[in-house]
């Protein structure tokens, strides 16, 4: 093996450990945003105020966050100490696999958070036309409350659709590593 041929497949774990990392601090983020965005407002016909919060998403963010940990410890494992929790044809096969699972839910949370903003903003913007209508003007009066509250549900979307790149970015070096791996 020539020497930039070796350096280059030392490189791969390295920098799909750095992929990772990024896409951690980057789900972080967007879990932060999820757990502080809400807004309250008091219904029309109700003494209660309401909070709405986006928690099935914070579901998904989790679970995101817990496998994509697990993933990265055993990059790391492998990489530091040059010891595998597994042996390394079957690392290699966990990692794929996982990735593929991840990046599954993922896009399925990128989907949520950008498709939930979306249709529970229109939702109330049709609310409130109708409110207004009736002469009731709830909604209108939080109006620059919600608009935060959505931009904030967008900008969480966003965070958690760069991290769905760089995941798969990632996920592509681990199906090199594999493909390395059968050419041997």
């Amino acid at each position: 093996m020539s020497e930039p041929e070796a350096f280059n497949k030392a490189r791969l774990p390295i920098v799909a450990f750095i992929l990772r990392l990024v896409t951690m601090i980057l789900l972080l983020t967007s879990l932060t945003v999820l757990i502080t965005d809400s807004a309250t407002f008091k219904p029309v016909l109700s003494s209660k105020e309401v909070t709405i919060r986006m928690k099935y998403i914070l579901l998904l963010q989790v679970i995101n966050y817990k496998l994509i940990n697990i993933s990265l410890l055993n990059i790391y494992i492998s990489t530091s100490t040059g010891k595998h929790l597994v042996g390394y044809g079957g690392l290699i096969y966990f990692n794929l696999f996982s990735d593929k699972v991840v990046l599954s839910l993922l896009a399925s949370g990128v989907g949520a958070g950008f498709g939930a903003t979306y249709d529970l903003k229109k939702n109330l913007d049709n609310l409130d036309d109708i409110l207004q209508k009736l002469g009731y003007k709830t909604i209108a009066d939080i109006q620059s409350e919600l608009d935060d509250f959505f931009n904030l549900g967008y900008v969480s979307a966003t965070l958690l659709l760069l991290g769905f790149l760089y995941f798969g970015v990632s996920s592509f070096i681990s199906s090199l590593a594999l493909s390395r791996r059968t050419q041997n």
